[in-house]
């Protein structure tokens, strides 16, 4: 079996359960012929760089499968009976193309387990206050504070080159 990866562009008139049946209907079709779906991508509505079938939107699905050669012959001619479908592209994937994927997910997967956990399981969570106490300032809130606002600036600009043309 190779691994193959099949990029759909959906007219984006239809409705979400109408473009919900296509994608379901293809996913069937590669399981049903041989085929193990690996992932499904929904990016959505997008614009098309040029007008097809006088659209010029279309939602966009890539489907990444592992399947027999001969499936993809089939595939295509589904796609091509569709009329819902403004193209449509499979590719083969190489074998670097498949390690730099893999090396993907397993950055995805571990960016989600350290976001998941805390940097520093000793940090305590701030605590609550009475509505009567009211909230410390922090060192950045002082300084803040501290410097004067946009408009409070320009009226010293201002006042400080009327003193420059007066002298």
């Amino acid at each position: 079996m190779r691994k193959y990866e099949t990029i759909v562009v959906i007219d984006s008139l239809l409705k979400a359960d109408e473009i919900d049946s296509i994608i379901n209907k293809y996913e069937r079709f590669i399981s049903a012929n041989g085929g193990q779906i690996e992932s499904i991508e929904r990016w959505g509505k997008k614009r098309l760089a040029y007008e097809i079938k006088k659209r010029q939107y279309g939602y966009y699905i890539l489907i990444r499968f592992d399947g027999p050669p001969t499936m993809i012959k089939t595939l295509e001619r589904e796609y091509r009976l569709n009329e819902s479908l403004l193209r449509y592209k499979t590719l083969l994937l190489q074998k670097n193309e498949i390690r730099m994927l893999s090396e993907t997910d397993k950055d995805e997967q571990t960016k989600e387990t350290a976001i998941e956990t805390p940097a520093d399981p000793a940090e305590k969570k701030p605590e609550i206050t009475s509505a009567e106490d009211p909230p410390e300032k922090t060192e950045d809130q002082e300084a803040i504070a501290a410097t004067p606002d946009d408009e409070q600036a320009a009226t010293v600009l201002s006042s400080e080159e009327e003193t420059e043309k007066t002298d």
